[in-house]
C-alpha cells in the first residue's frame, strides 16, 4: 500500500483484550464508508495480555490496519508519539480504544481543516457534552487542574486532556519530535509546544462519555500532572521546545 492516506488514526493500546476487537470492528465499519483513504495504526504499549494476538488475527484481512508492537510498556504519551510519527496521513488523529469519544465525532473537526492545522475535541467548550459524568473527585481535579494548565502552559484552551486530537502531517512532524512526556501529561505538553511555535488551535465541542475500566487513578495522576505542569512551563520558558 504505497498511496498516501488522507487520514491516519492512531490507537494506543495497553491490555485491551476485553474490548479491542469490538473497537476495531466499529472503526473499520465507519472508515470503510468514507470517501477518503485512511490507515489505522494500533500501537501496542507492551501489553501483558492477548491484545497483540487478537489484533493480528482481526486485521489480517484489513490491509489499511497495521500493528506497531512494543515489547516494553512506556506510557500512552510515548506510543502516541510513535504512532503519529510513523503515520503517513495528511491528517493524523489519535484517540482512545475505549471510545470515550467515538470516531464519527471527527465529522465535527473536518470543517476547520482549511484554517487550522491542529483541531482538538473538547468537553468543556460551548456545545461539548458529557453524557455520563465522571465521579465528583475526578471532575474537581480535572477542572481545577485545567485552570492551572491554562495559566501556565496553554492559555485559552479549555480542555487539553480530551484524548481526541487531530494534527496536519506538517504540524505532527514539527511538534511530536519535541514531545518529552511519556505518560498522561503529554496532551498538555503538545498544546504548549504548538502554542510556542505559533500554531492556532481550534477547540471543537464533542460528545464524551466516561467508560468503565479506566486505569486513571485520580489523586495519584493529579499529583503527577501538577508536577508536570511546572516541568512543561519551565521547559517552555528555557527554550527546551525550540526547533531542533
Amino acid at each position: 500500500m504505497n498511496d498516501k492516506p488522507y487520514l491516519s488514526v492512531i490507537l494506543p493500546a495497553y491490555d485491551e483484550e476485553a474490548r479491542i476487537i469490538s473497537s476495531l470492528e466499529r472503526r473499520h465499519e465507519y472508515l470503510e464508508k468514507q470517501n477518503y483513504s485512511y490507515e489505522v495504526l494500533i500501537v501496542n504499549d507492551g501489553s501483558t495480555d492477548k491484545t497483540k494476538e487478537l489484533v493480528l488475527e482481526k486485521i489480517k484481512d484489513w490491509p489499511r490496519f497495521k500493528l506497531i508492537d512494543n515489547k516494553v510498556n512506556r506510557g500512552k504519551g510515548r506510543v502516541v508519539k510513535q504512532g503519529m510519527l510513523a503515520a503517513r496521513g495528511k491528517w493524523r488523529l489519535f484517540m482512545d480504544v475505549d471510545e470515550s469519544v467515538t470516531l464519527n465525532e471527527i465529522e465535527r473537526l473536518w470543517p476547520y481543516t482549511q484554517d487550522f492545522e491542529i483541531i482538538i475535541g473538547s468537553r468543556y467548550t460551548k456545545g461539548g457534552k458529557v453524557t455520563k459524568n465522571q465521579p465528583l473527585i475526578r471532575r474537581v481535579i480535572s477542572r481545577g487542574g485545567n485552570l492551572l494548565i491554562q495559566i501556565l502552559v496553554a492559555w485559552g484552551i479549555k480542555d487539553t486532556q480530551c484524548g481526541f486530537k487531530m494534527f496536519s502531517g506538517h504540524a505532527a512532524k514539527e511538534i511530536f519530535p519535541l514531545q518529552t512526556m511519556e505518560r498522561w501529561s503529554f496532551d498538555m505538553e503538545l498544546v504548549a509546544i504548538a502554542k510556542k511555535h505559533g500554531y492556532k488551535i481550534k477547540e471543537v465541542p464533542v460528545i464524551w462519555e466516561e467508560q468503565a475500566g479506566s486505569r486513571l487513578r485520580a489523586v495519584k495522576t493529579a499529583i503527577r500532572s501538577l508536577r508536570d505542569v511546572f516541568v512543561i512551563w519551565w521547559r517552555k520558558i528555557t527554550g527546551k521546545y525550540n526547533k531542533k
